[in-house]
């Protein structure tokens, strides 16, 4: 860079010129006019993309991340309604014993003791009952002796009164013979008229004491075989009454039911205890049922011999509805499922164990994994993915297992559904889903 001087009338100044920042400007060449092409190329799609992309969140209500979405099929299949059950295992068979009569108890076992059935599990000392039984047996021998007196007392007038009709018989054979010889004799003139009538009413007086005897004899004999019935049945009442008494006395030694374990003792070792009262319980392990409480609003849908099943120990167990109570209490009705096979080891009773009923089975259905959408609208509508978007979707739907929902109206086969909680879409009609 060089001065100019420039003059002034007062005083001479002198200026830098523009010569140093002078420089030659070059054309541009083909490679630099293609990559301001490809910069302009990149405006314009980045332009489009943000349109696109505007209209695309102007379309949508609002937009959820895919990642907070569980989505499924629908698909076509048998379907099994079914209903989510919880229990505890009970005994199907739980009797309790009871004191036969009062007096005082011996427990013999205790709580957890195996017993198999008919062993004595308690014995009851009851003076009371020992001294009826002695009475009656004395009794008994009483009255047999009593009708082994009346029997020979019996024979003995029967023996009488056949003695007495023998000789009715002889007094008929001598007064016939008398009335033959009187005839004989009047034929001759021998004896008079009045003779032979004598005869005749001395054989018919011979005749009807004889008949009067063997009345006798033969009402004898129907009284004595009366009197002889009332005394064997007056003996056979007190045999039994003895027999009673010694069930009674036998069953002072209380026995197990079944075959099991002794359950809880509901009386003291030597306690005193009155007739019929509770003394244990004995819980047959071989036969354990769920009990369950089922809804009020499902006992219409259950019956006796319905499938259903057993979880255990990672296992599923057939089973099958054995009673339903016919009360409800606190909204719900006893239900209880009995293995349908044998019944697996190891249970416990009062353990809790989780199943399922079989309530309804549809061949071909349209069938959709039930989720908390469900729920959110009260299966009246979902969600079905199309592309980018979540639109929402009025539907029908039927009945409802623990896993599955029958799909009437709406959806088709392979439609996908948003399955997870809907609840904060607000009702929108369609929702953007973002990576």
């Amino acid at each position: 860079m060089t001065l100019q001087p420039v003059k002034d009338a007062a005083t001479p100044v002198q200026m830098r010129d523009t010569a140093g920042q002078d420089r030659v400007v070059e054309q541009p060449t083909g490679r630099r006019r293609a990559v301001w092409g490809a910069l302009i190329i990149v405006i314009v799609a980045l332009g489009w993309w943000l349109i696109s992309a505007a209209s695309t969140y102007m379309r949508a209500d609002s937009s959820v991340s895919r990642d907070r979405l569980r989505i499924a099929s629908v698909t076509r299949g048998e379907f099994v309604r079914d209903l989510a059950i919880q229990g505890v295992i009970v005994a199907a068979i739980k009797p309790t014993v009871f004191a036969p009569s009062a007096g005082r108890v011996s427990v013999l076992v205790n709580p957890g003791d195996s017993v198999v059935e008919g062993q004595v599990l308690a014995v009851i000392d009851s003076p009371e009952l020992k001294n009826s039984l002695a009475q009656a047996q004395s009794l008994l021998v009483s009255q047999e002796i009593a009708a082994e007196r009346e029997r020979i007392r019996g024979r003995q007038e029967d023996l009488e009164n056949q003695q007495a009709s023998d000789l009715a018989r002889v007094d008929v054979t001598t007064a016939e013979r008398e009335l033959r010889r009187a005839e004989a004799s009047w034929e001759y003139q021998v004896i008079s008229r009045q003779d032979l009538e004598k005869a005749i009413d001395d054989l018919a007086k011979a005749e009807l004491a004889f008949a009067h005897k063997q009345a006798d004899a033969r009402l004898f004999r129907e009284r004595q075989a009366f009197e002889e019935r009332t005394q064997a049945l007056e003996v056979e009442q007190q045999q039994l009454r003895v027999q009673e008494l010694g069930r009674q006395m036998d069953a002072l030694s209380v026995r197990s039911p079944v075959a099991g374990v002794v359950g809880n003792l509901l009386v003291d070792d030597k306690a005193a205890v009155t007739a019929d009262a509770a003394l244990l319980s004995v819980v047959d392990l071989s036969r354990l049922e769920l009990e369950v409480p089922l809804a009020q609003t499902y006992a219409d849908d259950v019956s006796v011999g319905m499938p259903a099943e057993i979880s255990y120990s990672g296992q599923r167990f057939p089973a099958l509805i054995s009673a339903i109570s016919p009360e409800v209490e606190n909204n719900t009705v006893a239900t209880r499922l009995r293995f349908a096979d044998q019944q697996p080891a190891g249970l416990r009773q009062n353990q809790r164990l989780t199943g399922r009923i079989e309530l309804e089975t549809v061949a071909d259905a349209l069938l959709l994994p039930r989720g908390p959408f469900y729920n959110s609208d009260g299966g009246r509508a979902a969600y079905r993915i199309d592309g980018d978007f979540a639109v929402r979707t009025p539907i029908q739907t039927g009945a409802a297992s623990a896993t599955m929902i029958q799909v009437l109206d709406g959806l088709g086969e392979g439609d996908q559904v948003i399955v997870s909680a809907t609840d904060g879409f607000e009702s929108a009609e369609e929702i953007l889903i973002t990576d």
